[in-house]
């Protein structure tokens, strides 16, 4: 006869259940009861615990690590050397000298995540964001909210002339001068390595200082950076993006839809490089884009852009890269884009290739022949290498809604002569490798 459980004994055993279960879950996260015991008097500052709740909440969301990066992040030494890797801490003036997470760098990790919104833009203090070579879905964080609350320079340089003989190197962050920055993480390299090959340098308002040979680095800038190329992002540009003060955006290789946001133009004043190559940006190519006069690098590349050249692409007296191969653009490369090829401007690089241009005036000509202007996969007639005349008819016969101008147009007032007076030197051809965005490219 079977003899059945009393109820004292089916108690014991559910209680036993339940132990056995937290026993469990706390062997899988064995610093949860730790994390959620701590309190805003356990860290040196508020905004230290603000951000301590924002990474633990984005931690939470992580469905994927395979280098174990996020079992760093417990605890209350958030600045350390050996926890919280990937983020780093820096003193910006104006909060009472406190220490304050300042930069997230991601680059190499691995890490899978439905979103960053709500992690990226909660960050109270962060200047830069650098998270390629991850797998981040949903939308852009909001760039309007990230406060940029102080500058950090970035400059492009040799960095063998920098560094001991057989160093390696991917990035220092601290105060220069004087003023010390304790709690940093000034040597760490991200395990697979590095995506750049670029020095950064917080400087609170103070010019960069090189390591050995000394004076100012050349080519130092002011800067805030939003770097998140080779992602899963996908969804439309923030329609506020102008709003920002972002100086570096590079959002390469990932799944972004939708057109470019007229408000980019509100960017004149601080957008310096912006790689928006291979997504699946649509739309008519803005008149907006061709405000940016501040603006070195425009890559908009292996996207779905069509209409014609705006004859605000005149006014672009900085840009030295402009690549917008890959589209769907037709009509004339008109001759006062070339012009800027010239003494009145800076350009050294312009890929047109791949879209469906009929025509170019003499100074493109020119400038194909000294191959700064690449045409080739078009329909210009008299040219080499260009598409054959059933894809053209095809493409060509399709009805056209983008506006067309060719009015001169009003170009801003550049609030920085030196930086927009061309080139002392000449139209010089940069390595991409100099360039913050392009070097982000390479992990």
């Amino acid at each position: 006869m079977a003899i059945l459980p009393s109820p004292f004994t089916k108690l014991f055993l559910l209680i036993l259940c339940c132990v056995n279960g937290i026993v469990a879950y706390r062997a899988v996260r064995p610093d949860l009861s730790h994390e959620i015991s701590l309190q805003a008097a356990d860290f040196p500052s508020e905004r230290l615990y603000r951000a301590y709740l924002v990474i633990q909440s984005f931690k939470s969301t992580i469905t994927s690590d395979p280098k174990n990066i996020t079992s760093t992040w417990s605890g209350n030494d958030i600045c350390s050397e050996k926890t919280y890797l990937g983020f780093y801490c820096a003193m910006p003036p104006g909060l009472d000298e406190k220490v304050t997470v300042t930069e997230v760098r991601f680059n190499g990790f691995g890490l899978h995540a439905p979103r960053l919104q709500g992690f990226a833009d909660q960050l109270p203090d962060l200047a830069l964001f650098h998270a390629s070579s991850n797998n981040f879905g949903g939308d852009i964080p909001r760039l309007d909210s990230l406060p940029y609350m102080f500058e950090f320079n970035t400059a492009n340089y040799d960095l063998q002339r920098v560094l001991p003989q057989g160093s390696s190197f991917e990035g220092t962050v601290g105060a220069s001068g004087t003023r010390s920055t304790p709690g940093t993480k000034p040597n760490f390299r991200p395990p697979g390595g590095g995506c750049t090959n670029t020095f950064l340098n917080f400087t609170f308002h103070f010019r960069a200082q090189t390591p050995d040979i000394g004076g100012i680095i050349p080519g130092a800038t002011d800067a805030k950076a939003l770097i998140l190329n080779y992602n899963n992002l996908s969804g439309k540009l923030p329609t506020n993006i102008g709003f920002s003060k972002v100086s570096y955006l590079a959002i390469a290789n990932n799944k972004l839809t939708g057109p470019i946001p007229p408000s980019i133009a509100h960017l004149q004043d601080s957008l310096l490089e912006v790689l928006l190559l291979n997504n699946q940006l649509s739309g008519c190519l803005p008149h907006d884009l061709g405000m940016l006069t501040k603006t070195s690098v425009i890559d908009a590349g292996m996207n779905q852009l069509t209409g014609p050249i705006p004859s605000s692409f005149s006014c672009l007296s900085s840009v030295e890269q402009l690549n917008l191969a890959g589209n769907r653009l037709y009509g004339q490369v008109p001759d006062a884009l070339c012009n800027l090829a010239g003494p009145a401007g800076r350009l050294a690089n312009l890929t047109l290739s791949s879209n469906y241009f009929t025509s170019v005036g003499p100074a493109c000509s020119a400038l194909i022949k000294d191959s700064v202007l690449d045409i080739k996969r078009n329909c210009i007639t008299g040219f080499a290498n260009q598409r054959g005349p059933a894809e053209c008819a095809s493409f060509l016969s399709k009805p056209k809604t983008c506006p067309t101008s060719n009015a001169p147009v009003a170009c801003p007032a550049a609030a920085d002569a030196k930086k927009n007076a061309a080139a002392p030197e000449g139209r010089v051809a940069r390595d991409y490798s100099s360039y913050v965005i392009y070097a982000t490219l390479h992990e």
